[in-house]
């Protein structure tokens, strides 16, 4: 039993198929820059808002601020970081490819 040769290259894509263009990295990065700022400033906004809300309830002092503030900053910072990478990530990712 002979089998024909087939005439199309296997690195070629098969017909029908429309490959995603790729988003330029330029376009990708202004796009996360955007949903980092927006993401990042709800946090931060929240963070702040909470120690605020502490302080009112509690009455606490400079110092009791400080310590509040000691313990929400790397909390949001953390957030802020992590918002960023998963945006980035997300826009340089072929398959979200608009």
């Amino acid at each position: 039993m002979s089998h024909p040769a087939s005439s199309a290259s296997p690195a070629a894509p098969a017909e029908g198929i429309i490959q995603p263009a790729r988003k330029p990295r330029f376009t990708a990065f202004l796009t996360a820059i955007g949903a980092i700022v927006l993401i990042g400033s709800e946090i931060w906004l929240a963070a702040i808002a909470s120690v605020w809300a502490l302080d009112g309830v509690l009455g606490l002092s400079t110092v009791g601020d400080l310590v509040m503030i000691a313990i929400v900053g790397p909390i949001a910072l953390w957030a802020t970081w992590m918002i960023a990478k998963l945006a980035i990530s997300a826009e340089l990712n072929p398959e979200n490819a608009d």
